[in-house]
Parts: structure tokens; C-alpha cells; sequence
């Protein structure tokens, strides 16, 4: 297993919420490829989700490394996840991001149910409420 360890202010982000809520992460989860099970048409691209919690009494964080498309996959065949975007700021960049990726990542997979994160720094009261109206959680962090 590769050990993953937190670089970038999105890794930081993830590892502050994952030290919060627990469970299994998995980093960088690639939708729209056309290998993949979504069926996505010829001349599409592939597109990374920040981070997928599963709930799971393991406690670990897996880089994009550390699995298969397939593993991942079965891992989350029929489980609820939540699907996490995350950046320094709460901007509209970050919301398109969660709504197009819960779109594309419930084409191709097979899970329950997903729920939508946005972990961020930086809060917009204004876009708080846009995330509500959408069901999408916010969590905002301090910087460490």
C-alpha cells in the first residue's frame, strides 16, 4: 500500500474531514472514461473526483495509486457514498465540479446513494445558500 501524504490545500482539506468523519477514502476516482462502465460516447474525457467516502470500520485513506477502477468499483457496488470536491474558496468552479461529477459518477457506478461535499477554507455566505438549495453539505475548515 502506497501511504498517502497530504501536499496541496485540497489534500489538506481531505485529510481534516476525513480525521472528522472517518471511514474509507478513495482519491482521485476517475469518471467518463470510455474503458469505463458509464458507456461515455467516443471523444470524452476522463474527469477526477477529489475524494469518495464509503463508510467502513477501515480508517485509511487510499491514493489513486493504491486501487483499481475494478476493486473501486465492487468496493462501492450498492454502498451509500459521498462524493467530496474540495478548494480553498467556496466558488461556483467548485459547485459546477460537484454537480456535474454526482451527475457522471451515478451513470457510471453502481451505488445507492451519493451525497454531496464541498470542503473549503474560505466561506461565501451567498453560495452556502445556493449548496442548500441543491442538498449539497459545506464544510469549512481552519487552516492549519
Amino acid at each position: 500500500m502506497i501511504e498517502w501524504i497530504p501536499t496541496t490545500h485540497e489534500d489538506k482539506l481531505i485529510e481534516q474531514y476525513w480525521k472528522k468523519k472517518g471511514g474509507l477514502f478513495f482519491l482521485e476516482v476517475s469518471i467518463g472514461s470510455q474503458g469505463g462502465k458509464g458507456n461515455w460516447p467516443k471523444g470524452s474525457h476522463v474527469r477526477r473526483i477529489d475524494a469518495i467516502r464509503v463508510e467502513d470500520k477501515n480508517n485509511k485513506i487510499i491514493s489513486s495509486k493504491g486501487y483499481r477502477y475494478e476493486d473501486f468499483y465492487n468496493i462501492t457496488e450498492g454502498k451509500s457514498v459521498e462524493l467530496i470536491e474540495a478548494k480553498q474558496n467556496l466558488n461556483r468552479l467548485v459547485i459546477g465540479q460537484i454537480i456535474a461529477g454526482h451527475d457522471m459518477f451515478e451513470r457510471e457506478y453502481n451505488t445507492k446513494d451519493i451525497k454531496d461535499v464541498i470542503l473549503a477554507f474560505n466561506d461565501d455566505p451567498a453560495l452556502q445558500w445556493v449548496c442548500k438549495n441543491r442538498r449539497i453539505r459545506v464544510e469549512i475548515f481552519d487552516r492549519e
